[in-house]
């Protein structure tokens, strides 16, 4: 009985621990009708926990490199319109993922009829507009313009930066546990 016990423990264990990779892998928005999106638009990782963000470490020019944390997601702090926020960077992502409390402290309200993006999440289905975020900094980088979803509040657990960002750089890459981004 011990042993059964124990053995289902650790079961349990490895997959807490697989959970995020795995829904980050299978949590995409669904779009409904004749225009589906790509299936790996935007990747919602909402049951990730915030780890203690650390200042992104800039070099000459304009470059960030970013260091993995404890579960091998780079997360960061940026300035969505000027405003501080810790955001996971997300290649999995088509868009920058937002909530609606983070786009109301950026100046961004949806109009209630621009709720019409039905996405998949850890807590069920949700709906989000499309928006556009002004500016983007992360350490030395800026980006402007950037088309961004925003979520209703409650579905996502911390502010993704998708492609609709990192294809902005002009170069990112991962080597070693380190995601160096180029602007």
């Amino acid at each position: 009985m011990m042993s059964r016990a124990i053995f289902l423990l650790s079961i349990c264990s490895l997959a807490g621990l697989a959970a995020p990779s795995v829904l980050e892998s299978y949590l995409v928005d669904r779009h409904t009708g004749p225009e589906r999106l790509d299936p790996s638009s935007p990747v919602l990782e909402a049951i990730a926990r915030p780890a203690p963000s650390r200042a992104p470490n800039t070099g000459f020019g304009r470059n960030v490199v970013l260091d993995a944390d404890q579960s091998g997601h780079f997360r960061t702090d940026a300035r969505l319109n000027g405003m501080r926020n810790t955001v996971l960077i997300d290649t999995g992502a088509t868009k920058v993922a937002i909530d609606e409390k983070t786009a109301r402290q950026i100046g961004i309200y949806p109009k209630p009829e621009a709720w019409t993006i039905p996405v998949q999440t850890a807590n069920g289905m949700a709906h989000a507009a499309t928006a556009r975020i002004d500016r983007i900094e992360i350490g030395n980088i800026v980006v402007r313009d950037v088309d961004a979803l925003v979520l209703q509040e409650g579905t996502l657990g911390v502010t993704l930066l998708g492609m609709s960002f990192l294809s902005e750089l002009d170069r990112y890459s991962v080597r070693d546990g380190r995601l160096t981004m180029e602007r």
